[in-house]
């Protein structure tokens, strides 16, 4: 159920990690359509009302100096400032002007010395204009042949006329000045009251020429610059964007300013209700998600107990899915069983197979050299021939006709007896050996020939090099564990060949010359497991000592 458990606290987590994956794409589009429509309601239709003020302002600038370069080079403008009589020619000229354009002016007329020769402006206005200082100086210091336009305090006019920019342009005759033409524009609220929330127009010294609301002004009839840097601007608690763009080759700059204090309330209150009902939906989604899952996992649940609980009769509660892989499930099981049960007999019979196989490898260079003392012995000694037949019948008949594959240590004790006895009779005096053996293992069951390959590696490796070879045989009881150890005081193993032997025994497969070594040392894996088997140590130029480590308590 442990693994149920986990499935369950799997698919909880896949759900919620899910719902809060939905719940911040949804927020994601949230935000972008919140961008979008930014992008839309506010900044193109801040740009859209700034493109057509400035167009608007733009024309209509123009159209005022190209009608004041015109009139400046009337005949009847010339004339009636140098005091011929040309005045009504020239009122019916500037007053369609300045009543046909969308912004409306007032005009004066001066003449070379400053005094106004006709004007649309009130008599209380037309002598405030003369009598100012600064218009004086613009008369008398400033060169107006190639025409002038600039701002003009607004607080200048008075009675309903007001003006806060003009055009001016000197009238000439033969290069001679002979008079002025102004025309100063009206207030254009009357034209962009409804074209954004705040406009404003300056010239290039963001000296105002026009402002829809006095808040807009910093100090001697400049726009605030704060208000002309940035993209948002913030006035009376309120938020604005601010669009400011200046008129191609006029230095002109138009800025108008759109509140966004309405789309940023709707931002707030829709960023907050949607984490509100974002962290309801988690933590619903939380308490109620252990019943989905109980419910939907009754069929898991079910399953889970016909694999735990095979059963042939039992039908799923749940699903159609289910009992087909209920149904499946049992087919394989039987599938199974049978290929384990088949492959466990091939095993079985490979390993028993395996196992005789090594155990009947009898080394031919041994028979043939008894075969051959034989033959001298029985002309020299007939009664140690009679010996050597016995104890060369008895290990052949052990080696081929001995019925188990486990032995009791005694009878493979007698077996290395007569082994030696043998190899005694063969070298004589250059070779001598040890049997110890603890009492009390005589009757535990050891692999059949399991000592003899080390006996017989340790003479063919060390008697040709060793004037006289010394084997000492133990079989000792450590705990749980039969320790049966071969040790000789040959040449030994050289460094490399001794790594290159312990590898072969590692993995398995053998690569050197050592092959009863190697061959015991397998037919201990295949009996008892791979965590067993021979361990070697040796010294070159001292000797060798092969030890073989069992388990008392398991073989057959």
């Amino acid at each position: 159920m442990n693994m149920q458990k986990s499935f369950r606290d799997y698919m909880k987590k896949v759900f919620l990690k899910y719902s809060i994956i939905t719940i911040a794409l949804i927020f994601t589009l949230y935000i972008l359509s919140l961008y979008v429509t930014f992008m839309v309601v506010v900044v193109k239709k801040n740009n859209q009302v700034n493109d057509r003020i400035r167009a608007t302002v733009a024309y209509e600038f123009s159209r005022y100096r190209h009608t004041l370069d015109k009139l400046v080079q009337n005949e009847a403008f010339q004339q009636v400032t140098e005091g011929r009589s040309q005045l009504l020619e020239v009122n019916n000229i500037l007053y369609p002007v300045i009543n046909s354009r969308p912004f409306k002016g007032n005009f004066v007329l001066f003449d070379k010395n400053g005094n106004i020769v006709t004007t649309s402006l009130f008599n209380g206005n037309a002598e405030a204009l003369k009598s100012d200082y600064l218009m004086q100086s613009l008369l008398r210091d400033t060169d107006l042949r190639d025409g002038i336009e600039r701002t003009v305090d607004y607080s200048l006019f008075k009675e309903g006329q007001s003006s806060s920019y003009f055009f001016a342009k000197a009238i000439m005759t033969d290069e001679n000045i002979q008079g002025y033409l102004f025309f100063f524009l009206e207030d254009l609220g009357r034209y962009f009251q409804h074209s954004a929330d705040l406009v404003a127009i300056t010239d290039r010294f963001d000296q105002a020429i026009y402002v829809s609301d006095q808040k807009l002004l910093a100090h001697v009839g400049k726009v605030n610059k704060h208000y002309l840097e940035g993209n948002t601007a913030a006035i009376d608690n309120n938020t604005y964007y601010v669009t400011s763009r200046t008129i191609h080759d006029q230095d002109i700059r138009i800025i108008n300013m759109l509140s966004i204090n309405t789309f940023k309330q709707s931002v707030w209150i829709g960023l907050i209700s949607f984490i509100s009902i974002g962290i309801v939906m988690i933590i619903v989604n939380y308490l109620v998600l252990p019943k989905i899952m109980r419910q939907s996992l009754r069929s898991v649940d079910s399953l889970i107990h016909f694999i735990q609980t095979p059963s042939k009769g039992m039908k799923s509660q749940a699903f159609e899915e289910f009992q087909m892989i209920q149904d499946e499930f049992l087919i394989k099981m039987d599938q199974i069983q049978s290929l384990m049960q088949s492959n466990a007999e091939i095993a079985e019979m490979k390993r028993k197979m395996e196992i005789k196989q090594l155990e009947a490898q009898f080394n031919p260079h041994f028979a043939f050299n008894v075969l051959e003392m034989l033959r001298y012995e029985i002309l020299f000694d007939p009664q140690n021939a009679s010996e050597i037949i016995v104890s060369f019948a008895n290990l052949l008949r052990y080696n081929i006709h001995y019925g188990s594959t486990m032995v009791p240590v005694e009878t493979d004790i007698k077996y290395v007896e007569d082994y030696l006895k043998l190899q005694k009779m063969r070298f004589n005096r250059r070779l001598d050996y040890t049997i110890d053996v603890d009492e009390s293992i005589r009757d535990i069951k050891i692999p059949k020939l399991i000592i003899q390959p080390l006996i017989e590696n340790s003479i063919k490796h060390c008697i040709e090099d060793t004037a006289h070879l010394d084997i000492a045989i133990s079989i000792l009881r450590k705990d749980d564990y039969l320790y049966m150890a071969v040790k000789d005081n040959g040449k030994g193993i050289e460094p490399d060949r001794l790594a290159l032997l312990q590898q072969s025994l590692e993995r398995g497969t053998n690569d050197t010359e050592h092959y009863g070594i190697f061959h015991s040392h397998r037919v201990v894996q295949l009996i008892y497991g791979e965590q067993f088997g021979m361990t070697i140590d040796s010294v070159h130029g001292e000797g060798t000592n092969v030890e073989i480590k069992i388990p008392l308590n398991k073989g057959d």
